[in-house]
């Protein structure tokens, strides 16, 4: 349950946006907080694994590997920094509630024919509603990009890469795949 706490805090994330682009600090700028974020997380990390550290949430297999909150951090810190603020957006907050909700899904003994729908009408309703928000695409074209987004991240976290953790991929592939939509739309 803290593992899925810590994951929904990720929903809070789109917030950064609310930050001026330059800080009332000279010369420190919203990326620069972004940055320093990253480089922080990655140094305990790097720190961690050195040490050999666990702590609660953390998963066993993690010990002596890149931990999934590494991964998460780097995926929040390129949708934050590179991709369009709407589409950022959506896919940040449904990944940090669709994550926990498939996997909690997968672990129930409900059949697949019914978890698999059940994250993909997640993932599309929670984007769309975060997206249409903060943007100002049409509603088509956000219905678009929310079909796109949930075909492509409800695999991406439940099938494991071995190298690359869901938490990553789940923010990275579906916001590829609605920018480059995008451009087409």
């Amino acid at each position: 349950m803290v593992r899925r706490g810590m994951h929904a805090l990720i929903a809070l994330t789109p917030l950064y946006f609310a930050l001026p682009v330059e800080l009332s600090v000279e010369p420190l700028r919203r990326w620069m907080l972004l940055m320093g974020f990253f480089i922080g997380v990655c140094v305990f990390e790097v720190f961690r694994l050195w040490k050999g550290v666990t702590f609660l949430g953390l998963r066993p297999h993690e010990k002596y590997q890149i931990a999934s909150f590494a991964w998460a951090a780097a995926g929040v810190t390129l949708l934050l920094w590179l991709f369009p603020e709407d589409i950022a957006s959506g896919a940040l907050v449904a990944m940090a509630l669709v994550d926990p909700l498939a996997g909690e899904l997968r672990g129930s003994k409900i059949k697949d024919t019914v978890t698999v729908p059940v994250a993909l009408a997640a993932y599309f309703a929670l984007f769309f509603v975060i997206s249409a928000f903060m943007g100002d695409r049409g509603l088509v074209v956000y219905m678009a990009l929310a079909a796109v987004g949930s075909v492509v991240a409800v695999p991406s976290e439940r099938f494991k890469v071995r190298y690359v953790d869901d938490d990553f991929l789940m923010l990275v592939l579906p916001a590829l795949a609605m920018t480059g939509l995008s451009y087409l739309l």
